[in-house]
């Protein structure tokens, strides 16, 4: 319990006045002995008990009236769902989901759940936590931020509103690292979001340790404050595979366009004005949406001869969420897709050049190289955008690592091949172990991954046939990674190795070559595969490329420019935090194209229910409140009105205790008046 007016309970001690006023009025009088009052005192005797008794409680209510009217003076603060107690803390820690759901607002007042959220968390360390030291964590820079004052918390950069997508484990390993480099003493973490499945990352091993970590803080608590409720009035766009292509009649974009939709009434057709702005020249064209999802593959726009590079946007009418009604995309000339492959296994290098080079489109250049352990000097690091390693992996600090690490971060994709020689080195946790098989008998295959990843279905649905192929041997491996394909013994095969960077690390526990498998001879998955993660790293490498806001924008030298001058403030104010197009690089050098655009997680409206953060969150004690945007509630609200009825009560109850008890006599008379 907090108080505005803490001071006036100074007086508490005013509530024994009824007593020490009772106990002076027993003094007042000096007792005179009186032998005929032997035979009253005697008959007074039966009732002492409850004399006694009755005077106790009003004594009592008269107590409580005097410490309810102190209370409701001191104007004294409840946490509304909370009810907080255990007074201010010394350290705020505010941990704010900044990502593209929050954004999510009601039509009528503007205000967003990010928003609602820094208002009323404000409006409790206003009341309530006055003195208390506030750093604030946001989820698109992670960087902890110390708030001057409360009311200083929305008018912050690390505040405003961007279209990033979370990562709510990384947050709360961000408030663990400062909690231990920093002595705050008591400690409260408010964490605000919309519970999104995507941001959560439930299946992170990340939890494990926050919980250990969090559980034995026993000076820290912890309060979510959700808000999970979806719009029901939004729509999102998006633009993906865009490409430039030449024809006779001047250049041409074609593009897959999705626009999802979040209504109440989603089974109802609607048509939407959908904007289409290319360098500066705005053209509205009208797409009609059934059901929850219209997906427009290759949409066509012509572009005329002069505009052969330059950037785009596109937009939706206004909606419950600003964040996901605009995507940006940017086009030139299409860049080489060129693939390495190191290796000293020449059957397995030919196969994968063989497919590398291959043109999946003929408008496209398609390259491949082959070199051998000793010719790793000669790799094209810049131009490569797959690289297939097949010898051991380089020791940690040489400049092998450093290219290979360098490599991946810059967005291009890499995959690990088995070698002969057993190493011991690793990359981002990942080693290789022991083989299995060597061709004794054929490894059959299990499972592999449909919806995602270099195995997913086609376009149209169909499964790639992975269940054709034949495994005589694979080499295992450790490290944290998201399975591909695995064996029906239940090794893994194929993976993606879980990392931190832009780029794409695969492990391919299998070659295509004739004693490992027959991915070569049946070579339709083994083709989709390689052009898959070849279309993933040419992306890095592309004049024109696209990227994720607060992931891909470049740093260091690179000096990018904005391009849409309609939004440029939006974009200078979060710079690399909202969706934009730029231009990079110097004069003296060819410039590069790159548009940002909100990740495509945060278009997965699934959110973490209620019973879903008790596994997350075991061992440690919190509290959520579930909040909407429009409850007009309050964290801290004022309950002196309820000392007041209290004070009320105890009067009423202390009034009926001293009215004079009824005569026997008249007790009889009474009930003879009042029987009919």
């Amino acid at each position: 319990m907090s108080f505005l007016q803490p001071i006036l309970l100074i007086g508490l001690p005013l509530a024994l006045l009824p007593i020490v006023i009772h106990l002076i009025n027993q003094h007042r009088h000096r007792t005179v002995q009186w032998a005929a009052m032997m035979f009253l005192l005697d008959a007074k005797k039966m009732t002492k008990g409850m004399a006694r008794l009755r005077q106790i409680l009003i004594l009592a209510m008269r107590v409580i009236a005097v410490m309810a009217l102190l209370f409701a003076a001191s104007r004294p603060l409840a946490g509304g769902w909370l009810a907080l107690t255990g007074g201010k803390a010394d350290t705020v820690l505010i941990l704010l989901d900044r990502s593209a759901s929050m954004e999510q607002q009601n039509l009528e007042t503007g205000l967003s759940k990010r928003g609602a959220a820094l208002d009323k968390i404000s409006d409790l360390i206003e009341k309530t936590g006055k003195g208390s030291e506030i750093i604030l964590i946001d989820s698109a820079t992670l960087t902890p931020t110390q708030v001057a004052s409360a009311a200083a918390l929305t008018d912050l950069p690390q505040t405003f509103s961007t279209s990033t997508g979370g990562n709510i484990p990384a947050l709360f390993e961000k408030a663990l690292e400062y909690l231990a480099t920093d002595e705050s003493g008591r400690t409260d973490i408010w964490l605000a979001s919309d519970l999104r499945q995507s941001d959560w990352q439930t299946g992170s091993g990340q939890w494990q340790t926050i919980r250990s970590e969090l559980s034995a803080k026993e000076t820290v608590r912890l309060f979510l404050l959700t808000y999970p409720r979806a719009g029901t009035r939004n729509l999102s766009i998006s633009a993906t595979n865009v490409e430039r292509r030449r024809t006779p009649q001047g250049f041409q974009l074609v593009m897959d366009l999705t626009i999802r939709r979040q209504s109440e009434n989603s089974a109802d057709d609607t048509t939407v004005p959908v904007e289409f702005t290319i360098n500066g020249t705005r053209t509205v064209e009208e797409m009609k949406i059934s059901g929850e999802e219209m997906v427009r593959l290759g949409h066509v726009m012509p572009l005329g001869k002069a505009d052969g590079r330059g950037w785009g946007r596109i937009d939706l009418p206004a909606d419950d969420n600003p964040a996901d009604n605009t995507a940006y995309f940017v086009f030139d000339d299409e860049a080489v897709r060129k693939t390495v492959v190191v290796s000293n296994d020449l059957i397995s290098a030919d196969a994968i050049r063989a497919a590398a080079a291959s043109a999946l489109d003929a408008s496209k250049r398609y390259e491949a190289l082959v070199l051998s352990e000793e010719q790793t000097a000669r790799i094209p690091w810049e131009e490569t955008a797959l690289l297939f390693w097949q010898i051991p992996v380089p020791e940690e600090g040489s400049p092998e690592a450093a290219l290979l690490r360098q490599h991946v971060d810059s967005g291009r994709t890499l995959v690990f091949l088995p070698p002969e020689e057993t190493g011991s080195e690793s990359f981002s946790g990942f080693l290789w172990a022991d083989f299995l098989g060597k061709g004794e008998a054929v490894l059959e295959t299990g499972w592999w991954r449909t919806e995602s990843g270099l195995l997913a279905n086609t376009r149209n649905g169909n499964p790639l046939p992975v269940g054709d192929l034949s495994l005589f041997q694979a080499r295992l491996f450790e490290g944290e990674a998201q399975a591909l394909l695995k064996l029906e013994s239940g090794e893994t095969v194929l993976a993606r190795l879980v990392t931190d960077t832009p780029g794409s690390v695969y492990i391919w526990g299998t070659l295509p070559r004739p004693d490992y498998s027959t991915l070569a001879s049946d070579g339709i998955a083994f083709f989709v595969m390689i052009h898959r993660a070849l279309e993933e790293g040419t992306n890095a490498v592309s004049p024109a490329r696209f990227g994720v806001a607060g992931v891909d924008l470049p740093s260091g030298g690179v000096r990018p420019s904005p391009l849409d001058e309609e939004r440029l403030e939006t974009v200078l104010n979060s710079p690399g935090l909202v969706p934009a197009a730029y231009e990079m690089g110097s004069e003296d050098e060819s410039k590069r194209l790159l548009a940002l655009n909100r990740p495509a997680s945060e278009d997965d409206l699934r959110v973490v229910a209620e019973e879903g953060l008790t596994p997350l969150l075991e061992g440690v004690e919190f509290r959520q409140i579930t909040d909407e945007v429009d409850s007009g509630s309050s964290l801290a609200s004022e309950v002196w009105r309820a000392f007041l009825v209290a004070m009320a009560l105890a009067l009423l109850a202390e009034a009926a205790l001293c009215l004079p008890p009824v005569p026997e006599g008249k007790e009889d008379i009474l009930s003879k008046h009042s029987s009919p």
